[in-house]
């Protein structure tokens, strides 16, 4: 029974969620400058998309945890990961999470992308890239998602650090 018992919390171990890092790009004082929490959202009246954000950087580090959350304005038409839903949970906290995938610094701008993913409206794999700017404990900005033959959608988001 004991060997059953630790043969299940071994299972469990490993199928457990454990987001790969963001590499994060900048010099060590503008990656410092974003440790922290960060919690918000975005919207795009294009798209009619709208949802929550997380982003989590440790002083010192070169690298983050963070996913997107994406809930459309009819909420059954959730936009869906390219990859299958084992490998999707390796790097995302929930089937409709989205991974972060790169985020860059530039003095008080902020660059990064989310991980591909199929697009409900258009029902193709899009790519989103955002761009921000931060002021004291917040980050906002605007976002373009793209499909492989150009088409675009635009939108704005927001995170504030929390305390």
């Amino acid at each position: 029974m004991r060997s059953i018992l630790i043969a299940l919390a071994a299972t469990l171990a490993a199928c457990r969620y454990a987001p790969p890092p963001i590499p994060v790009a900048g010099t060590p004082s503008q990656v410092a400058a974003l440790a922290g929490d960060w919690t918000g959202d975005y919207r795009s009246d294009e798209s009619g998309r709208l949802g929550t954000i997380t982003f989590s950087l440790r002083a010192g580090a070169d690298s983050a945890f963070g996913d997107v959350l994406m809930v459309p304005r009819d909420n059954w038409n959730m936009p869906l990961p390219v990859d299958a839903k084992q490998d999707h949970f390796l790097h995302a906290h929930s089937e409709r999470s989205l991974a972060v995938r790169f985020v860059r610094i530039e003095g008080g701008a902020v660059f990064g992308m989310l991980e591909p993913y199929v697009a409900p409206d258009w029902d193709c794999v899009v790519t989103t890239t955002f761009f921000g700017r931060r002021e004291g404990n917040v980050i906002s900005g605007t976002f373009v998602t793209r499909n492989e033959i150009g088409w675009e959608q635009h939108g704005r988001w927001r995170v504030e650090r929390a305390r």
